[in-house]
């Protein structure tokens, strides 16, 4: 689509930094497209899906919340990529060392299931540039793509009905660009407010000892991942907001 946007308008696009979905195809298809541009994910959609992927394990809602707090699961996306294996360890003890001080006890089987997604999925799947934005300027790596998500969200609610005819696709486009145009002039003039931008809060990175006790070796069985109801999507979004 970015291809014939370009040749449509007989200029080239860019971009320094595209922020995506954690969507295999669309990431490849970015990096094809834009071969200079640095591409990364949507770090509010990461945690929501991490915290999805701990329903799924079962995993009780007061360790969610632990691992979910600033500075504690978050620690991976602002680590050195070299030191990614390292601080998955002082993530693991740093969980544990909460939920003892907290009275909570480890379900240990549930994080070991969990873990065992995060190297499928976060390693293995997605390449680790993708998501950890250790040296990436901050206004960047702060931002989300939910605005994207909410226009498309407008743009749809507008339609009488799916699939549109194009003389109604283009009665649509040209009111919403109407309607934008006159808020941006409105601001200025104290006459509507700028929106503000969603941002993601990130930590500081940690300086991580060498020598980490790592509980993957043990003999305690991994717990099986369990499908997760997509209407639980709402409410995580919330949760992860709220943090």
């Amino acid at each position: 689509m970015v291809h014939f946007v370009a040749q449509s308008t007989h200029q080239q696009l860019e971009p320094a930094e595209v922020v995506c979905d954690f969507e295999s195809a669309l990431i490849d298809a970015v990096q094809t497209q834009f071969t200079n541009a640095i591409v990364i994910g949507c770090l509010f959609h990461l945690k929501q899906a991490l915290r999805r992927a701990m329903k799924r394990f079962l995993i009780p809602e007061e360790e969610c919340g632990i691992a979910m707090t600033r500075g504690v699961l978050d620690m991976l996306t602002v680590v050195d990529h070299s030191l990614i294996e390292r601080c998955i360890k002082w993530v693991k003890r740093e969980i544990r060392q909460r939920c003892d001080v907290a009275g909570i006890a480890y379900s240990k089987a549930k994080w070991r299931g969990f873990w065992g997604y995060f190297q499928r999925t976060w390693l293995e799947q997605y390449d680790v540039s993708v998501w950890n934005v250790a040296g990436l300027n901050n206004e960047l790596v702060a931002r989300t793509n939910n605005p994207l998500e909410r226009f498309n969200r407008e743009l749809n609610d507008r339609f009488p009905k799916p699939r549109p005819s194009m003389a109604t696709f283009v009665g649509v486009i040209k009111t919403l660009s109407a309607e934008y145009i006159q808020r941006l002039a409105d601001v200025p003039r104290g006459r509507a407010r700028r929106t503000t931008r969603e941002r993601i809060q990130l930590p500081v990175p940690v300086d991580l000892p060498d020598d980490i006790p790592d509980d993957s070796d043990d003999d305690t069985p991994a717990v099986t991942e369990l499908p997760l109801d997509s209407s639980s999507d709402e409410e995580d979004g919330e949760a992860v907001q709220e943090l």
